[in-house]
């Protein structure tokens, strides 16, 4: 994406009107004494955004101050952004707002909401409702589902004074806040572009399916349940018609249950004699007699088998006294008996080398009768052993008022909502088989290698105003989202002294974030990045100490500028595009020659501020 600041814009309580200019792909720097107003330029920032609470000082700043406002180019469209000042420290919620980017020339006058600027600028972020957190990343503060807010995302667009040289392991602004530090491990891999919407929303598709599914299941089994129960229950009825001889005997289950609606009409039926018991229990024994007959088959069989397998082992030695036949008395029968025994051994032989199939077919044979006797035994159970007769007729229509009672109750669940939930079964899991989702954890370890040979590039750019440390390893903690650093040949961390080595860390981490954000094309981030006071740890003195020494403030300083210049050099080169606002208490001299680096305004000196003296 596209993005950068145009100008800041402040409405004097006057009447007067005090803008600062950027460019795009520099390095805008703002340097010029303490107490000048250069903080409050992030603050001002971080307050048109639609922040809710702000640190703009009353003192010189909010008191003249009726209006703060920015103007921005965002994928080549320009809007412009006003916010009326804080009242007694509390943030204001009028604002002003220009699609065409237009600077009210007087102070500015509230013309929308909150919401619906939000919205406009959040979908210039590719920011709708599917950038939303994804389930299983809630939190007390974070509800699953809800807008990911342009305000997360900024998080990646500061490095504040007192983040310059934090030496606690935090790498990001705003994690003092619990809702920011909630949201920063969820909304990371977005960011950078490790996890794409698509691939969370089809992780979500199948979260959801998969419960979906599973709910199914349960219903399944619980239908199949009262099926197996159903079908007890009106075995059981039927038999009991019969036994009372209210439908035929010998009527197989499904005309029999047609049988017990007419009964329950008042029809009478043929009961008949009942023959078919008669000639099921016939043929129950037949296939009893022929799986015994089969099963002592195999017995013999298994027997045979392992005598000829004694007689081969007996006539083993005819094989021994054959080779030995030279050492050997013989009579006059030797050679025929040892030949007629030779003959039998090899026959043995040849009969259990021989393979057949037969001890497959008994056993497929018996398989086969077994299923035969379980359906004859189903269908036994329904016909009645013997037949009763009701006591009275008060017992015969009480029985007959049971049977219409259930089945009535079982006509209601017949086998339909079964089929349909197979159906819907089939259907989700044909689905779930169709979502291909991307292996992100093999793109974040990926990511990380990178982003670690990205920052050692970094640390060779800056060379020796790392010292001690300029030939360490750097170590991407994804866990915590911070930087470390390795003695090369160890497995350890080292503990990073100095407050000077404090910011450079900082400074690689954020480049390389915004690198990665720039190569996974991540719409989410804008290519922008407010820097405050990276000189802080050593308070340069207008560029007068020596500037070829390798260990001297200044040249830290430098080298750390050069790194900056660098960055905007190569991203210009790679064909995107990159904004830096540095505020500075260092002297132009130390970075006059590197271009892509602008001093915005003149030096905050001698009067001139954020707002000049002249201006109040």
């Amino acid at each position: 994406m596209k993005y950068y600041i145009e100008k800041i814009i402040l409405w004097l309580k006057n009447g007067k009107k005090r803008e600062l200019e950027f460019k795009p792909n520099k390095v805008n720097v703002i340097t010029g004494d303490s107490n000048t107003g250069k903080t409050a330029i992030l603050e001002i920032i971080d307050y048109c955004f639609f922040s809710s609470k702000s640190t703009i000082s009353e003192s010189i700043i909010n008191e003249n101050v009726s209006w703060y406002g920015l103007k921005i180019n965002i994928n080549d469209k320009k809007y412009t952004i006003g916010r009326k000042a804080l009242f007694e420290g509390n943030v204001s919620s009028e604002y002003y707002f220009s699609s065409i980017g237009e600077i009210p020339l007087k102070i500015p006058e509230s013309n929308n909401t909150e919401e619906n600027i939000k919205s406009i600028i959040e979908t210039e972020f590719s920011i709708d409702k599917t950038v939303s957190f994804p389930i299983g990343y809630g939190s007390n503060n974070i509800k699953v589902g809800s807008k990911i807010s342009i305000r997360y995302f900024l998080m990646f667009n500061t490095i504040s004074q007192d983040l310059i040289t934090n030496s606690q392991g935090i790498f990001f602004d705003k994690q003092n806040e619990s809702r920011y530090r909630d949201a920063l491990p969820r909304i990371f891999d977005i960011a950078t572009g490790i996890e794409k919407i698509e691939n969370i929303l089809k992780k979500e598709k199948k979260v959801e399916l998969e419960k979906k599914l599973a709910k199914l299941k349960r219903k399944e089994s619980e239908i199949s349940k009262k099926t197996e129960y159903f079908q007890r229950e009106q075995k059981a009825l039927i038999k009991k018609a019969k036994e009372f001889s209210l439908i035929n005997p010998d009527t197989v289950e499904k005309e029999a249950v047609g049988e017990l609606y007419e009964v329950v009409n008042g029809a009478i039926i043929e009961t008949g004699t009942g023959v078919e018991r008669a000639k099921l229990e016939k043929e129950r024994n037949i296939i009893k007699r022929k799986i015994k007959n089969l099963k002592d088959f195999t017995n013999e069989y298994s027997i045979f088998k392992k005598n000829l397998t004694d007689v081969e082992d007996s006539l083993k030695p005819i094989t021994f006294i054959q080779r030995e036949t030279d050492k050997i008395i013989k009579t006059g029968n030797f050679e025929s008996l040892i030949s007629q025994l030779s003959t039998e051994l090899n026959e043995i032989k040849e009969a259990r080398k021989t393979k057949t199939p037969i001890d497959k077919q008994v056993l497929d044979e018996i398989s086969q009768l077994t299923t035969q006797l379980s359906s004859l035994e189903d269908k036994l159970e329904s016909l009645p052993k013997e037949n009763k007769v009701f006591e009275n007729e008060k017992e015969k229509y009480m029985f007959i008022g049971e049977v219409k009672a259930k089945i009535n109750l079982y006509s209601k669940s017949d086998s339909s909502p079964s089929v349909s939930v197979k159906t819907e079964i089939q259907k989700i899991e044909e689905e779930l088989e169709s979502i291909i989702i991307t292996d992100t954890e093999t793109k974040r370890e990926l990511t990380i290698k990178l982003i670690e040979e990205i920052i050692r590039e970094y640390m060779n750019t800056v060379d020796k105003a790392m010292e001690n440390y300029k030939d360490f390893l750097p170590v991407f903690d994804y866990k915590t989202k911070s930087l470390l650093l390795r003695k090369p040949k160890t497995t350890f961390h080292e503990n990073v002294g100095s407050s000077s080595n404090h910011m450079f860390l900082h400074l690689f981490f954020s480049l390389a974030m915004h690198e990665i954000i720039f190569k996974n094309e991540s719409p989410y981030v804008a290519p922008f990045i407010v820097i405050d006071q990276p000189s802080r740890p050593y308070y340069g003195d207008d560029g007068k100490t020596r500037l070829d020494k390798d260990h001297s403030d200044d040249y830290k300083i430098t080298q750390a500028f050069k790194l900056l210049d660098k960055f905007i050099e190569e991203r210009n080169e790679n064909g995107g595009e990159f904004q830096m606002i540095v505020f500075e208490h260092i002297s132009k001299n130390l970075f006059k020659n590197l271009k892509n680096v602008y001093l915005v305004d003149s030096e905050f000196k001698n009067g001139n501020a954020l707002i000049p003296k002249k201006m109040i």
